[in-house]
């Protein structure tokens, strides 16, 4: 052993064995100390979530969990700076924890003292490297409308979003959801990363399924929004966005580049070649709408209305090349980056729970259309509509799965002053702090959801007082975020879960690879959506159908 890690091990046991109090003090000071070393030049931007926000926010979470009237809490309680449900040590930065009136306080009717904007912006500085200049700022306050309003109009109305789900071709996709070829020429986009195996040529395959489903709704998902252009030209698109992904929570606490961590070698590495590949794309699609000969004679009749309105706003705007490219990474980063581990683990949770499959095909099958050939079945169409309507249960197996894999959090700019009622307490927020509210904190309160930590695949079904019929709802949980500015995508999101689950279900049976028992791999990561730690092995089989089915 050497002798650093000969320290580090000491440390830890000696850590160990310390009280709780002196372990929260030794965390705060820790935490302390960094915020000074990482974060001391910080002060200069006033429109930036500090880049300890974070950092505070888990430390909160981590001290308030079950220790309400422990001697930790009260040493945080003797040193954040209000009192109620805001646990924030400065005034920079409030965390909300416990707070009923959400989303009133974040709705449309405050939005004269609570922005999103300068949030995002803040962001878009720390992922991408940008200098917080005026002209960049400037260019954020005139484009911000008419920069997102496209994506709400689509992907966040029903009809929007209903038809760009359609231009997914997902019958296709999940009719061929393995090739049964291990030949990388045979084999779908998807499944270059699952270190796929074929166990019995035409019959049973093997496969990492996170890295498997991940790409698949990756795949699903970039063409209805980018056309397939992009993904087609990039070859490590795919890997590049979950190496970025990797990096984003360093780059979110603004730690410095320098830093020897292979994650941050490999993620800015990822980032650049991101970034390459989209600001080519946005010439492309300029040339396009110009009616210019476009680059490499790429066909960019496919790419969506809300590419192209952007890149109009952009222009007009004048962003360059390399902003445009951000721009529009951050659109592909998030459309992916928050829904795909989601849907690993919705598809992981149906399939490893007993007996859940059966139920589910029972529920869904009205809705999945299925071909008439008794040797191989294909998908040739899907009801989302009737789907969405009539399958509570699957509604609420992604509920539930949201309460267990992702963790929102809602973050907003007080740009005026205002007051806050909080109980027995009045708090004055000061124009230049931020707001942030830790969704998921309550998502395993045992109050609110007993046996917290349990799939239950009917947790958030009610009777309906009119109907008498099982609906799902979703309750106190917020896994979109609150307010006017929860996520713009969520529709598009829901029906991509509740589609995938349904048409995967239909035609696919999955097991543990190796005849063992289901092994749920350990959750890391948040808050948004949680990772696994390791991936999980498993055979992939057509479905056999009877002959009454």
């Amino acid at each position: 052993m050497s002798l650093g890690n000969s320290i580090v091990q000491r440390a830890l046991i000696t850590y160990h064995d310390l009280s709780m109090a002196t372990k929260a003090a030794l965390a705060i000071s820790i935490a302390l100390v960094l915020y000074r070393f990482l974060f001391r030049h910080e002060s200069t931007r006033r429109k930036e979530l500090p880049a300890w926000g974070p950092i505070e926010m888990g430390l909160v979470m981590y001290l308030l969990d079950g220790a309400h009237n422990s001697m930790v809490y009260r040493i945080y309680s003797t040193i954040r700076r209000y009192g109620g449900s805001f646990y924030g040590i400065s005034s920079a930065n409030q965390t909300l924890i416990g707070y009923e009136d959400v989303d009133r306080l974040f709705s449309s009717q405050m939005n004269h003292a609570l922005s999103i904007e300068w949030h995002g912006y803040g962001l878009f500085l720390r992922f991408f490297g940008f200098p917080d200049t005026p002209a960049l700022r400037k260019k954020v306050e005139s484009t911000f409308k008419p920069w997102h309003s496209p994506i709400e109009r689509v992907f966040n109305n029903d009809a929007g979003a209903t038809a760009a789900f359609e231009r997914g071709n997902l019958p296709k996709m999940v009719s061929e959801f393995v090739s049964f070829s291990q030949e990388k020429e045979k084999m779908k986009r998807w499944e270059l990363r699952a270190d796929t195996k074929v166990i019995k040529q035409g019959e049973a395959v093997e496969a990492n399924f996170s890295a498997l489903i991940m790409d698949f709704g990756a795949c699903f998902t970039i063409p209805p929004i980018f056309g397939h252009d992009l993904l087609d030209r990039n070859p490590h698109l795919l890997e590049d966005i979950w190496k970025f992904d990797h990096v984003v929570p360093l780059l979110f606490i603004n730690m410095p580049k320098w830093v020897p961590f292979k994650v941050m070698k490999e993620g800015l590495k990822a980032r650049k070649r991101l970034l390459d590949g989209v600001e080519a794309f946005s010439r492309r699609v300029t040339q396009f709408q110009r009616g210019e000969k476009v680059d490499d004679a790429a066909e960019m009749s496919d790419v969506s209305d809300v590419v192209l309105e952007r890149n109009t706003a952009l222009k007009r705007n004048e962003w360059s090349y390399k902003e445009r490219a951000a721009s529009e990474l951050l659109v592909l980063f998030a459309s992916n980056t928050n829904t795909q581990p989601v849907l690993f683990w919705l598809v992981l949770y149906i399939y490893s729970t007993s007996g859940l499959v059966d139920t589910l095909r029972k529920e869904v099958a009205p809705f999945v259309t299925l071909s008439n050939s008794h040797n191989k079945k294909e998908i040739t169409a899907i009801d989302t509509s009737g789907m969405s309507r009539e399958c509570q249960l699957l509604k609420s197996i992604i509920l539930e799965t949201l309460r267990l894999a992702f963790g929102a959090v809602s973050t907003r700019f007080v740009k005026r002053p205002i007051t806050v009622q909080d109980g027995n307490h009045t708090h004055q927020l000061h124009p230049g702090t931020f707001l942030s509210v830790a969704h998921s904190f309550s998502q395993r309160d045992p109050s609110l959801y007993p046996d917290p930590d349990k799939f239950v695949p009917d947790r958030f079904l009610e009777t309906d007082p009119s109907s008498g019929k099982l609906v799902a709802k979703y309750g106190k949980l917020r896994p979109w975020g609150a307010g006017a500015s929860m996520c713009r995508g969520r529709l598009f999101a829901e029906k991509e879960l509740m589609a995938i689950g349904a048409a995967l279900v239909m035609l696919w049976d999955i097991s543990p690879a190796g005849g063992c028992e289901w092994r749920l791999p350990e959750m890391v990561g948040g808050p948004g959506p949680v990772k696994p730690k390791e991936d999980v092995r498993v055979v992939i089989q057509r479905r056999v159908f009877v002959s009454s089915e």
